[in-house]
């Protein structure tokens, strides 16, 4: 994440409002992007299999996450966010999961989500972008006023 479109790392927002946070992301495309096992089993093949390697296993692909880092309620992506942590599970949206596959790479670089806050305070929010081999982070912090 190169910065955040508008440069801001402060912003204000009401309970309930849409906040609509975007950012730019480049890749130097490397590592080269590793097929999905999904390609080449069904859901229940994959959950029956062994495991293939001595450690957990990650699908490279570029792909840029926000998530909530900490603040007093929850908050509410759309779209749903790519876990980036290890979550195995074969159906988790996460580049660990065997089922994952990586979403398409915007053509610009420019990814929006929209966020909602249920509750007043202030929140810190996390931004990775992660192509598999190099990740980089981006903190905006949100102030959250009632209605």
């Amino acid at each position: 994440v190169g910065e955040t479109t508008d440069g801001r790392h402060v912003r204000n927002v009401m309970v309930g409002d849409e906040l609509t946070l975007a950012a730019i992301v480049e890749d130097d495309g490397l590592p080269k992007p590793r097929p999905s096992l999904r390609r080449r089993f069904t859901s229940e093949e994959l959950m029956l299999m062994p495991p293939q390697a001595p450690t957990v296993r990650k699908t490279n692909g570029l792909f840029l996450s926000w998530n909530l880092y900490r603040g007093p309620g929850k908050v509410a992506f759309s779209p749903d966010q790519i876990k980036p942590w290890e979550d195995t599970r074969p159906a988790a949206n996460s580049p660990w999961g065997a089922l994952w596959t990586p979403p398409p790479v915007p053509e610009d670089g420019h990814y929006e989500v929209k966020a909602i806050f249920h509750e007043p305070g202030t929140y810190v929010l996390w931004a990775r972008a992660d192509d598999g081999g190099l990740y980089h982070d981006q903190y905006v912090t949100v102030n959250v006023s009632p209605k």
